[in-house]
């Protein structure tokens, strides 16, 4: 063999090529075996890189909240600095919603704080999951006084590894808290209830758990709820809750076939004005969680909201409705407010709604509007039609401009939110109203989004 090998060697017309063979089909050889050394290392090193453990996140946190029954204060109090925790989680990045103050009323006679920060935190690893919301509230003082806290942080943690799921409501506190003018421990037990004479009761750090632990867990925190079961000098009526600094967490094993969301509300200012801000609040807000609402419909009613002449409104009514469904989810939400009267009477309507919804189904995601309407709107003495053209602007001298029936629609692979405002007023210039400039009023909004997991 050797010789055949030198004979064939020598019959090439390079001496030196040909002594040098043996020694390149051994590179040869060498290389192919370490390119499959590498080709293996590298396919172990995908195969070994586990996916993160199975499962989706649940929550939100919100600085205040007052039901329905508590009439005009709900409005200013309707779950400021409001955040949902997403269904996939944040990344490992915490989120935040910050407002710099909350009065109700206008006065602040019934509830007013200073600046509220809400977070939410979600992220996977290969083998455990953990999710912390929080909310925190500086500066609390309620009933003129009746209870005063230096701040008040309610912290909702949930975490997860392939056996158990746990929930806890560490980190949350009482800072300096005194109630008709007695202090209370800052380690006060969970559900501890305090009387609050000429009102009712405050129930302190109310914790409800659920779940299995296995497949499912999850944690609620209200730090401070009021609970109104007498008349009284404020003029809430009996039945009135009033909730300040919640936190929401939870994980479930089980992933949704599509990642839902979407809010409700009857009126917004966007504005540098606290006492517009205030007064406007987002009247009857009301969400869809990331994972539907179960496919009931969720219903928030306002009676009025007022802010002199800048803004009147009658009944408000918004609603929320989510579902996952075989091959994906829905999403909808409305917004209904009657008796609408803007800027001193020049914009007026009879009724104003706002409808979205979004459905993503076999890997295809649509959008609507359907629903969105307009009775006897009337902009600077002119009546509109019904279904007045999406994303109409008109010019508001000495003010600004409006878009009526302003609609933001996102392409189909997109995860941003549909979105519809009935009335979106920008004030561009000084007035005689007194509005500062910059400030944005939105009366009846619907957003939805749906998408896969």
């Amino acid at each position: 063999m050797r010789r055949s090998v030198e004979h064939v060697a020598v019959r090439g017309a390079d001496p030196h090529t040909a002594r040098g063979a043996p020694t390149r089909l051994l590179a040869i050889v060498l290389s192919g075996v370490l390119i499959a050394v590498f080709a293996l290392f590298f396919s172990v090193g995908r195969a070994g890189a586990a996916a993160p453990i199975k499962g989706s996140f649940q929550g939100n946190a919100y600085a205040t909240y007052a039901n329905a029954k508590a009439g005009p204060v709900a409005t200013s109090l309707g779950r400021s600095a409001f955040i949902p925790c997403p269904c996939n989680g944040t990344g490992g990045r915490t989120l935040s919603n910050t407002v710099d103050s909350v009065k109700a009323p206008a006065n602040g006679r019934v509830l007013s704080a200073g600046v509220t920060r809400s977070t939410v935190y979600a992220r996977k690893g290969a083998t455990s999951a953990a999710v912390h919301n929080s909310s925190k509230v500086a500066g609390v003082s309620l009933f003129k006084g009746l209870i005063r806290a230096d701040a008040i942080k309610a912290v909702a943690n949930t975490s997860a590894n392939t056996k158990k799921i746990t929930s806890n409501a560490r980190g949350s506190r009482l800072v300096n808290l005194r109630i008709a003018g007695k202090p209370v421990k800052a380690n006060v037990s969970p559900n501890s209830k305090v009387g609050l004479p000429g009102i009712g009761y405050v129930e302190l750090k109310h914790v409800q758990k659920g779940g299995n632990g296995r497949q499912a867990g999850r944690i609620s925190v209200d730090m401070l709820t009021v609970v109104v079961t007498r008349n009284n000098k404020f003029g809430l009526p009996v039945g009135a809750r009033i909730v300040v600094a919640h936190a929401a967490s939870g994980f479930s094993r089980t992933q949704p076939r599509a990642n839902l969301g979407g809010q409700a509300y009857a009126a917004y200012a966007k504005t540098s004005s606290p006492l517009l801000a205030n007064q406007v609040g987002r009247a009857a807000f009301v969400f869809v969680g990331c994972q539907g609402t179960g496919g009931k419909v969720k219903r928030n009613t306002v009676s009025g909201v007022g802010a002199g002449k800048i803004l009147s409104l009658g009944a408000g009514d918004t609603t929320a409705y989510g579902r996952q469904l075989v091959s994906g989810g829905v999403a909808k939400t409305s917004a209904k407010v009657a008796g609408v009267n803007l800027l001193g009477g020049i914009i007026r309507a009879d009724a104003i709604t706002a409808a979205a919804q979004d459905t993503y189904r076999k890997g295809v995601r649509t959008s609507s509007t359907a629903g969105s309407r307009f009775a006897n709107l009337r902009v600077l003495g002119l009546p509109l039609p019904v279904n007045v053209r999406p994303n109409t602007k008109i010019s508001l001298p000495g003010i600004g401009y409006v878009v009526i029936n302003q609609q933001i629609i996102p392409k189909p692979t997109s995860k941003a939110r549909t979105q519809v405002n009935g009335l979106h007023v920008y004030v561009t210039t000084k007035n005689l109203l007194g509005i500062p400039v910059g400030t944005e009023i939105i009366v009846a909004h619907a957003d939805t989004k749906a998408y896969r997991f």
